[in-house]
């Protein structure tokens, strides 16, 4: 047992890293709600963006963005331009963009295409 101890790090970084691609990957979801834009990990909001703070949104992707991107598949990809802020781009993945584009228009979100 005491030959292993040495590979205690290793285990450690690797269950590590683990956890955050299947966090990413897996677990990541995006949620609209009457005030906010949630991107919510394992049930835990991590970021919101309020809605009356979203000047539209569309599909393109700029140089300078926020990404919390859940997939590689360009397809997904759905920017929020944002009224305030120094990076006003706010890239997400949903999983079925055109729905969650209803769900911007109905809360009254400007949605290009």
């Amino acid at each position: 047992m005491a030959v292993f101890l040495h590979l205690l790090p290793f285990l450690v970084v690797c269950a590590w890293l683990f956890l955050i691609f299947h966090a990413i990957f897996w677990g990541m979801r995006f949620r609209v709600d009457d005030a906010y834009v949630r991107v919510v990990v394992y049930g835990f909001s991590v970021r919101k963006v309020a809605l009356p703070d979203i000047e539209w949104a569309d599909r393109r992707c700029p140089f300078w963005n926020e990404h919390y991107t859940s997939t590689i598949n360009p397809k997904k990809l759905v920017r929020l331009r944002r009224r305030t802020g120094w990076v006003k781009n706010f890239i997400i993945t949903p999983a079925d963009p055109e729905a969650f584009f209803s769900e911007l228009r109905e809360r009254g979100v400007e949605v290009r295409e």
